[in-house]
Parts: C-alpha cells; sequence; structure tokens
C-alpha cells in the first residue's frame, strides 16, 4: 500500500465569479503489485490516484494519463503525466515522483504545471492599465466582473504566493473571455507590482485565469 502527498502549484481553480491558485496537500492510497526486488504499480492505478486527489483540489475530476505500463516504484523516479481538465479543455504536464520507499509503502509528490500546455500565446502589453483588446472567441462566453470583485479574486489568488492576503488594485471593471489578458497592481506601501492575469477560459458565470506577479516593483 502506497501514500502519496500531492503538490499542487499554480493550477487554476474556479469559485463563484472568482479563481484561486491553491498550493496545496491531499494523501491518498495506493495498491501495488511486486515484481522482482521493488513494488510496481500500474500506470493506470496511479493515474486514478492521481485523479481522485485533484478532484478534491479543483472541484472536480480531472482526467489524468500516467501511461498504460507497471512503473516500478523506486526512491526518487519521476513519472511524466498529462492532467486534462473538461471544463477548461485545459492540458497540463504533471511529474510524480516517488519519495521514501519502504517495502511496499512509499509517499510520492505530484507537481502540475503552472500554466496549460494550450494557454494563449498573445504577448502582453507593458502598461499595467490596458487590458487585452483582441475580441473574444465567437465560440466562448464573456461575464462582466467589477473591478472590486476582480481585485479580491485576485488577491485570493496571491495569498499562498505572497504569504498574506495582499491590496490589489484592478482599476476598471473588465470583460472575461477566453485569451483575454488584464493587468492590476499589487499595492505594498509605496510600491506597486504588476500583475498579468490571462483568461484561460469563461464557463458560465466562473473563469479560471493564470496570474503573475512581477519579480520587482514598477
Amino acid at each position: 500500500m502506497g501514500r502519496a502527498s500531492l503538490r499542487l502549484k499554480g493550477f487554476t481553480v474556479p469559485i463563484r465569479n472568482a479563481a484561486v491558485l491553491p498550493l496545496a496537500f491531499a494523501v491518498i492510497g495506493l495498491s501495488a503489485c511486486s515484481f522482482g526486488s521493488e513494488p510496481t504499480v500500474s500506470g493506470a492505478d496511479l493515474s486514478e490516484a492521481a485523479a481522485d486527489a485533484l478532484e478534491g483540489e479543483i472541484g472536480e475530476r480531472p482526467e489524468v494519463d500516467c501511461g498504460d505500463e507497471a512503473i516500478e516504484v523506486a526512491e526518487g523516479k519521476e513519472v511524466e503525466c498529462l492532467v486534462t481538465v473538461a471544463s477548461t479543455g485545459s492540458e497540463f504536464d504533471a511529474t510524480v515522483t516517488f519519495n521514501g520507499v519502504n517495502g511496499d509503502e512509499w509517499d510520492f509528490d505530484v507537481q502540475v504545471a503552472s500554466e496549460p500546455n494550450n494557454a494563449p500565446s498573445e504577448a502582453p502589453s507593458t502598461d499595467p492599465a490596458d487590458a487585452q483588446s483582441s475580441a473574444p472567441a465567437d465560440d466562448g462566453g464573456t461575464i462582466q466582473v467589477t473591478a472590486e470583485e476582480f481585485s479580491k479574486a485576485v488577491a485570493d489568488a496571491l495569498v499562498e504566493q505572497w504569504g498574506s492576503l495582499p491590496e490589489i488594485d484592478c482599476r476598471t471593471d473588465v470583460s472575461m473571455y477566453a485569451g483575454a489578458i488584464h493587468y492590476c497592481e499589487l499595492v505594498d506601501g509605496a510600491d506597486r507590482y504588476t500583475i498579468t492575469i490571462t483568461i484561460d477560459s469563461v464557463v458560465g458565470n466562473q473563469f479560471y485565469f493564470t496570474a503573475e506577479l512581477a519579480d520587482t516593483p514598477n
């Protein structure tokens, strides 16, 4: 029996009229068969276990593909997987790393990429006050979000990275649609840090986004 701790980084998750970027841990169980000196787990079982853990983190069950072959469980071994979120169509690379192997007991970490493989590639403007000017896709939804709601969503998303709930200024009401890029600022005393917000998708009245905080103040 194995035990896994899931480390999720930068994965976008929806809440009503907002979205957050969680850094969280989940504990799941695995069963393994032994062939030779090391325990093994099938790719299908590992995929299922990772999906179980991710479901609790993102509020829906993703599809996880870690391959079909049996995987030898050895300390430090890495397994590349692919995570697909059905509601957005976003695909994320993920890496499973086995740690602390002791007989048929083991721990492993799962790290999910901070950006989807199919994220928009438009180059953002350098002016924090500018919003993305491209039109929404014909097949995508659009919702209106107030500056206050947007600022709160971004603040919630950056709590883990900043270490506390930051003050966020998103200035104006915005239209949310897949591919849009908006800019907010994190206010820290006299310093202001630009935040680039990429809207990954809109589903109903929920939006999914990726937030990138500048390393240095403006």
